[in-house]
Parts: structure tokens; C-alpha cells; sequence
């Protein structure tokens, strides 16, 4: 009995090591897992997130000059929309913006009394031409009498000769002779003062008839119209500015050049005009003329840059930049358009630091054929980011991807 009892005491107490063993190897094997668990998570938190890009170095390049001039657009030609008459308003037929061709209606004057004016010179015209073709039969009737008063004359004077006639008769011959001739040379001056009325009235005529042609205003070129300043109703005064034709094709971009550089330009030179800001555009351009004394207060010169302006979108008073090539050269850095981000004024861009995106506050200048020019932030030979830059973070690990 006591050999059992101490047989089931030593299981008793064996089975109690085992269950103490089992519970230690439990707890060891979490604390294992648990200490295994916060290790990956260590190493996955310690891991760097590898972001692929492509890159480009960022070189020097020769660029030339380009200079920059604010300027305010102008019409090539402008033409003035004024009467040549007098009189009421009596039709409109344009609003400003309208496009005109030269020639075409604008304003209606009154024309009523140029066309009563018209109807008597019309009368006094044929008074005139009747006038003159009376003294006309007239001078044929005084040659006549003339020729007449000749023939009685010479005959009277042969008889007076022979002793066949008194003196007395000869001398009323020679009289009537005489009078014959003052009344042609009489009906000749009635002739000439004939003629001059008949011009004078056909003038007249010609010059209502143009009057009457003048109480329609037309275009005087084509173009634009602009500055209207006359009304239906209104008295329109001969010679006084009613309106503006301007045109607008080709149009003129007009510049301010300081003196320093204006031995730079030259007439025929290439320019490109930009307008907008929300929307920009791009036009060519030339210079088309220099002025050739400076603004004796400013001391700058005006230029006029013309561009084509097919489409007229482009309107006097807009306000423009005229970039103009000099002949001048020079070396600057420049890199991809792709690799800016931000917003204007305040740029970025991506350097790859021993592989590490490292973002750079830079300053840019000119933009051309997408490439842009990085005036500070990015050196010679930095390799610059250009896919992926607005999403990189500064820091972020980069690995570079080949073309």
C-alpha cells in the first residue's frame, strides 16, 4: 500500500510538472511569435517605399537673347467717317464692332433740299442751253446782215466813185455797215455770256449732284468701325468725326525701346506677340517700323510690330508682350517642361540626391520647344526628375527607369 500510494503521489507530481512545463512552453512560444511579429513589422515599417522614374541631366544649352516688351495693340490704318454735306440724320445702318468694306453705306442725311436745289438748276440749265442757241441763230442772222451791208456799201462806192451817187448816200451805207458790224461783234459777247451760264450752271448741277451723292456716308476704308459718336435725329455737321474705320489686318503690336537697345532691332526682324492670360496665344510677327527720333521726355522709341491677323481676333487696345530675338547669345540651363510642378512663381522641381527625390525651389525664364530655362535651383549636371512630380515626396527613394 504504501508502494501505491507512493507510485500515485510520484504520478501526481509528475503530471503537475507537465502541466507547468506545457503553460511555460505556451507563453514562450507567444512571446516568441509576438516578439517575431513586432520585428517584421519593425523591418516593414523601416523599409523604404522605392518610387521608379525617369530622369534627364540637366545641361547647358545656347539660347539667344530674347528681349521682352510690354505693348498695346493698334490698328495698321484708320480712317474717319465724316460728311462732305450738311443735314439731319436721318438712317443708320452700322453699330461699333460692325466689319465694313470700303465704300459701304454708313449714314443717310436728309437729301430734300439738295433735290429742290437740284430741280432748279436743271431749269436754269436749259434756260442756259436755250439762251445760247438763240445768240447762235442770232450771230448767223448778224453775219448776214454784215456780208449784206458790205456788198451795199462797195457798190455805193463805185457809184459814188463814177459821180452816180451823193456823198450823202455813201455815208449812210458806210453807216449801216458800221452798225452791222457792232451788232455782230454784240451777239458774239451775248454768244460768250451764253457759254459762261451754261457752264456755270452745269457746274452747279454737277456740284448738287454730288451733294446729293454726299448725304450717304460710306466707309472710307475697310475695317472695324469703332468710336461712334452720331445718333438718328442728329444735325451732322460737314467735316465733323461721326465715327472710326480702323483695320485690323494686318494689326500692330506698338512697343517702347529704351535707347540702350534699340541699336538691337532692325526693320524685318522676327517678333512673337502674346496675348491672354487665362488663355494665352502665340502669334508671329515682324517689325514693320522705328521711329526715328526718341520721345524727348522718355527717351524711348516706338516700334510697330505688324501681324498678319487674318482671323481679326486680335482688337485695338489689347494689351500684348513682344518677345523679340537679338543677336545676342548666351548659355543657360534648361530641362524638360515635365519636370516642373507648382503653380507660376512658385515652381519646383525633383533633383535625385544618391537616390533620394529631393525637391527644389527653382526660378525659371524663357519656355521654348519644351524645354525651359532654370535660371536657380538646378545646377549643371544634376539628374532631374521627370515623370511622377506631382506625386513625389521630398525623401521619397527613387530608382531611375531607362528609356
Amino acid at each position: 500500500m504504501e508502494k501505491i500510494s507512493l507510485a500515485m503521489w510520484g504520478f501526481k507530481i509528475t503530471k503537475k510538472k507537465v502541466l507547468t512545463i506545457v503553460i511555460v512552453l505556451i507563453l514562450a512560444g507567444t512571446g516568441v511569435r509576438s516578439f517575431m511579429g513586432k520585428t517584421e513589422n519593425n523591418i516593414a515599417k523601416t523599409a523604404p517605399n522605392i518610387v521608379c522614374v525617369k530622369a534627364t541631366v540637366a545641361e547647358n544649352v545656347i539660347e539667344q537673347a530674347i528681349i521682352s516688351y510690354k505693348a498695346s495693340l493698334e490698328a495698321s490704318e484708320e480712317g474717319i467717317v465724316s460728311g462732305k454735306v450738311s443735314g439731319k440724320v436721318v438712317q443708320m445702318m452700322f453699330e461699333n464692332g460692325q466689319y465694313v468694306t470700303q465704300g459701304d453705306p454708313l449714314i443717310k442725311l436728309d437729301d430734300q433740299e439738295i433735290r429742290n436745289n437740284i430741280a432748279s438748276s436743271q431749269a436754269q440749265l436749259k434756260a442756259s442751253e436755250s439762251q445760247l442757241v438763240s445768240s447762235q441763230t442770232g450771230l448767223q442772222k448778224m453775219q448776214l446782215n454784215v456780208e449784206d451791208a458790205e456788198r451795199s456799201y462797195d457798190r455805193k462806192k463805185e457809184l459814188f466813185d463814177a459821180g452816180a451817187i451823193s456823198k450823202v448816200e455813201l455815208e449812210s451805207a458806210e453807216t449801216t455797215l458800221r452798225n452791222a458790224k457792232i451788232d455782230l461783234e454784240t451777239e458774239k459777247a451775248n454768244i460768250d455770256t451764253a457759254k459762261a451760264n451754261l457752264t456755270t450752271a452745269q457746274i452747279d448741277l454737277n456740284n448738287l449732284t454730288d451733294s446729293l451723292a454726299n448725304t450717304t456716308i460710306t466707309a472710307p476704308i475697310t475695317g472695324i468701325l469703332d468710336e461712334k459718336s452720331v445718333s438718328l435725329g442728329q444735325y451732322a455737321n460737314m467735316g465733323v468725326v461721326l465715327a472710326k474705320v480702323k483695320a485690323i489686318s494686318p494689326i500692330y503690336a506698338v512697343i517702347e525701346v529704351d535707347q540702350n537697345d534699340i541699336s538691337s532691332l532692325q526693320v524685318g526682324q522676327s517678333a512673337k506677340v502674346t496675348v491672354g492670360s487665362n488663355v494665352v496665344k502665340d502669334y508671329d510677327g515682324i517689325i514693320k517700323s522705328i521711329e526715328a527720333s526718341a520721345d524727348t521726355t522718355s527717351r524711348v522709341f516706338k516700334c510697330k510690330v505688324e501681324v498678319t491677323n487674318l482671323d481679326q481676333a486680335l482688337k485695338p487696345g489689347i494689351y500684348a508682350k513682344v518677345d523679340i530675338v537679338s543677336d545676342q547669345t548666351s548659355e543657360v540651363i534648361a530641362v524638360p517642361t515635365d519636370a516642373l510642378s507648382g503653380n507660376p512663381g512658385n515652381y519646383t522641381v525633383f533633383v535625385i540626391d544618391q537616390g533620394v527625390a529631393r525637391k527644389r525651389i527653382v526660378i525659371i525664364g524663357q519656355i521654348s520647344k519644351g524645354l525651359v530655362e532654370i535660371k536657380d535651383g538646378v545646377k549643371n549636371g544634376d539628374s532631374v526628375i521627370i515623370t511622377n512630380v506631382n506625386t513625389l515626396q521630398d525623401g521619397d527613394a527613387v530608382s531611375v527607369v531607362k528609356e
